[in-house]
């Protein structure tokens, strides 16, 4: 078993990719340290947004060939949107956290040993992880995974839970709704206003759009769960009611 995973992981273009990338990022701060110590300009730098763009694409590429090789998300089976609707968080947060893991332990490492930190690195962190919560919070939403107190529901027969759950989806709706649109009415004003952020100097709307996609997902998601407790209630089925928590 271990050789044929290893066999898959050496046939796995993305893993390969990831490998690559990852070694050129390392040659050039190895390479863009050394010259700073030396006092040397180096003909080609790839700049803040450039050493940001490469480290990502890393994470993703490294992702994608990790989730290549994982045997429980069959693709074939369930087709590319089935796939994609059960999984599009998931594979989203695994990519951000992967980021700010790497980022920040790179970020030490080019601190503390090479001494020869980068701008860049806190920055997108600190976004990463909102666009972390904000997706992983739409997640939540479709495994029902939020925390709720459900005394009312352990007082109530089980044939009025989904009444429950609907009225607490429509609020979350409501709600959504709402955020969406101020979120929107948010970027728009950065947009044309052309705020830019302090290190890598784009524009901030890349960054609060976090903020309408997670609101967005959430809507959609609210929206998924609200039709299938109605077909639960109309068929007389248990309605889902996701995990407890802490329950694996």
């Amino acid at each position: 078993m271990e050789d044929e995973a290893r066999a898959r992981r050496s046939r796995s273009p993305a893993l390969t990719a990831a490998a690559i990338l990852l070694a050129s990022y390392v040659a050039y701060v190895l390479l863009a340290a050394f010259a700073q110590k030396a006092k040397i300009e180096l003909p080609i730098r790839l700049g803040d947004i450039g050493e940001f763009v490469l480290f990502l694409s890393v994470s993703i590429a490294f992702v994608v060939g990790m989730l290549r090789l994982d045997r429980s998300v069959d693709t074939a089976r369930l087709g590319f949107w089935r796939a994609l609707d059960e999984n599009a968080e998931r594979y989203a947060m695994l990519v951000f956290y992967v980021f700010v893991c790497a980022v920040i332990v790179q970020e030490v490492i080019r601190r503390f040993v090479l001494n020869y930190s980068s701008a860049w690195a806190e920055e997108t962190a600190r976004y990463a992880f909102i666009y972390l919560g904000y997706i992983g919070a739409a997640y939540t939403v479709r495994e029902r995974a939020h925390i709720r107190f459900d005394v009312l529901l352990h007082r109530l027969p089980p044939r009025l839970h989904g009444y429950v759950f609907l009225f607490a989806e429509v609020a979350t709706l409501v709600f959504a709704g709402f955020a969406l649109y101020w979120s929107l009415q948010t970027m728009g004003q950065l947009i044309r206003f052309d705020a830019s952020s302090p290190v890598l100097r784009v524009n901030k709307a890349w960054f609060v759009a976090a903020l309408p996609l997670g609101f967005a997902l959430i809507v959609f998601r609210t929206l998924q769960a609200i039709a299938r407790d109605i077909a639960d209630i109309r068929g007389g089925r248990p309605v889902f009611a996701g995990k407890a928590m802490f329950e694996e």
